[in-house]
C-alpha cells in the first residue's frame, strides 16, 4: 500500500518520504471510511454505524492538520524561531484530540439520550456486517502504518494519527459486536445503541489521555522526576570540584536544550575550565538521549 520496499523507511529520511504518503492514504482511507460508514449505517438503521462514521469525519479533519503541520514542524531554527517550529505540531495534535473529544461527547450523550427514549431498532446484519469488518481491516492498516512512522520519527501527530485509527477499530470492533448480538431478537435491538455509545466512551477515554500528553509537552514537562538530579550527579561524579547550580530546561524540536549554571574552582586556568565544560556537555548528551544541547554559565566559586 505504501513501498514496495522495506528498507527505504529504515532511515530518517526515509521515514519522512513514507510519512507523507501515510498521510495522503490515511485521507483517503478515512474518507472512504466515511461514505461506507455513513451510507451502510444509514441503509441498514445502524446507529452504532452512523456514530463510527462520524468519528471517520474526525479523523479525515486531523488528517490534513496533522499533514499541513509537520510540513512546518520539520523546519530547522532560524533567527526569528530559535527554538525550531517542531512545537506547532504537538499544539495541532492538542486540536485533533479536542476535536476528537468534542465527537466522543456528543456521540455519547446522544446514544444515552435515545437508549432513554426507547428511540433503537434492529439493524439489517447483510448490509451492516460487510461494511463494518470491511472498516476494521482497512483502520487497522491506517493505524499500523501511522504508529511505525510515528514511533521511528517520534512524531507526535503520526502518534496521535494512529490513537484515532486505534480508537476506530475498537469503536467499528464493538459495532459489529451489536450488530450481532442485536439479531437476537426485538429485546436485543439496544446493543446497537449500546455499541454507539461505547464508541463515544472509547473515543472520549483515549483522546483526553493524549490530549494531556500534548499540554505537557507544550509546557516543556521534564521526561522524568529527578532529571535534573541525575545530571547534577552525573557531572559532581566525574568533577567534583564544579558544583552546579540552577539547572532549566527548554524543549527544542524532539529533544530539550538544557541551561546550567556551574560554579567554577578558584584554581585552574581558563583552558581547564573550557575542556571539563566540553567533557560534561558529551557526558550528559550521551548517557541521557532526550538531551539535544548544554549550555553552561560559569558563576566564580
Amino acid at each position: 500500500m505504501i513501498s514496495k520496499n522495506a528498507n527505504s523507511c529504515m532511515t530518517t529520511e526515509g521515514c519522512w518520504a513514507c510519512s507523507k504518503k501515510i498521510l495522503v492514504w490515511t485521507v483517503i482511507g478515512n474518507a472512504v471510511l466515511v461514505v461506507i460508514k455513513l451510507a451502510g449505517g444509514t441503509f441498514a438503521n445502524s446507529s452504532g454505524m452512523i456514530a463510527d462514521g462520524i468519528q471517520s469525519i474526525a479523523c479525515v479533519v486531523t488528517s490534513i492538520l496533522i499533514m499541513v503541520s509537520l510540513s512546518f514542524s520539520s523546519r530547522p531554527n532560524d533567527v526569528r524561531f530559535p527554538y525550531g517550529y517542531a512545537k506547532l505540531e504537538f499544539i495541532v495534535a492538542l486540536i485533533a484530540f479536542s476535536i476528537l473529544i468534542g465527537f466522543g461527547v456528543s456521540i455519547t450523550l446522544s446514544s444515552i439520550l435515545a437508549i432513554l427514549r426507547r428511540d433503537f431498532v434492529q439493524p439489517d446484519i447483510v448490509l451492516a456486517l460487510p461494511v463494518a469488518v470491511a472498516s476494521v481491516f482497512l483502520t487497522y492498516m491506517i493505524q499500523r502504518y501511522n504508529f511505525c512512522a510515528g514511533k521511528r520519527l517520534d512524531s507526535s501527530g503520526l502518534i496521535a494519527n494512529g490513537c484515532h485509527a486505534g480508537a476506530d477499530v475498537l469503536s467499528s470492533s464493538a459495532v459489529i459486536l451489536g450488530i450481532i448480538l442485536s439479531q437476537m431478537g426485538a429485546d436485543f435491538a439496544v446493543c446497537d445503541r449500546l455499541a454507539a455509545l461505547i464508541v463515544g466512551v472509547v473515543i472520549v477515554k483515549d483522546s483526553l489521555s493524549h490530549w494531556a500528553s500534548n499540554v505537557r509537552n507544550i509546557l516543556d514537562q521534564v521526561p522524568e522526576p529527578g532529571f535534573a538530579l541525575r545530571i547534577e550527579k552525573m557531572i559532581l561524579s566525574a568533577y567534583p570540584k564544579y558544583r552546579p547550580g540552577s539547572i532549566k530546561f527548554k524543549r527544542v524540536g524532539k529533544k530539550f536544550w538544557v541551561g546550567i549554571s556551574l560554579r567554577c574552582p578558584k584554581t585552574g586556568t581558563l583552558q581547564e575550565v573550557c575542556v571539563a565544560m566540553d567533557d560534561m556537555k558529551k557526558s550528559v548528551i550521551r548517557n541521557l538521549p532526550s538531551i539535544g544541547e548544554v549550555d553552561f554559565f560559569f558563576e566564580p566559586a
